[in-house]
């Protein structure tokens, strides 16, 4: 799969995304521009755009507000989905119990997981060894209910300068 869609005009401009998924990798890829340029710059933000809100005043063919913020949830919960640090055990830890800031993550990170007992997680072996947090990338399979659901969005009519 790979498609572009136009959620609508925002604070910065037009929004896009690319939606990219590679089954031979089974990996998710999303990305976005906020209003761009022919000159391959934009008005907005780049990349993960993910990070903010948009501030959608007009919404593109097919979109509304409910399908935004299910787009932004799979797209915050699948991107990247072959570069997981953790076992599925320390994910879940982590998400329950977030490790705030990003300045010295890893390291306070795995002093959560072994404080729960998680580092190394001895559920979860790899070449038959329990899992040290971030010592491989690890990738969880994306479902067939998600990637229905991202083909299911709307195509831009649309062709940004980035794509």
């Amino acid at each position: 799969m790979r498609k572009i869609v136009h959620i609508g005009k925002g604070n910065n401009g037009d929004v896009f995304c690319k939606i990219k998924f590679d089954p031979a990798k089974h990996s998710l890829s999303i990305t976005g521009v906020e209003g761009p340029k022919r000159n391959g710059n934009a008005l907005g933000s780049f990349g993960q755009i993910i990070m903010h809100e948009w501030g959608i005043k007009t919404y593109a063919a097919g979109w509304d507000a409910a399908l935004e913020a299910k787009f932004r949830a799979v797209w915050d919960r699948w991107h990247l989905n072959n570069m997981r640090a953790g076992s599925p055990a320390q994910m879940a830890f982590l998400e329950a119990n977030p490790v705030e800031g990003h300045h010295n993550y890893y390291a306070r990170a795995c002093q959560a997981l072994e404080a729960a007992g998680l580092n190394p997680d001895s559920g979860h072996l790899v070449n038959g060894k329990p899992y040290h947090y971030g010592s491989l990338w690890l990738k969880e399979e994306v479902s067939d209910e998600v990637l229905e659901f991202l083909g299911s969005l709307p195509e831009s009519q649309l062709t940004p300068a980035w794509v």
